[in-house]
């Protein structure tokens, strides 16, 4: 049984790691998340204006 599952796991990772890197680029790309990863993209900018900087 163990030895069934570690083959299993060992033939499948590859295909289950790139099934959520698609999933990734799915969330990333998909035309609703522009303005979501705009507004992301503006954090560091936002950040800057409120301090001076300093820790």
């Amino acid at each position: 049984m163990t030895e069934a599952l570690l083959v299993f796991a060992l033939k499948y990772w590859l295909v289950a790691a790139v099934l959520l890197f698609l999933g990734i680029l799915w969330g990333a790309f998909r035309p609703g998340a522009r303005a979501e990863m705009e507004r992301h993209a503006r954090i560091p900018f936002a950040a800057g204006e409120d301090h001076d900087g300093c820790a």
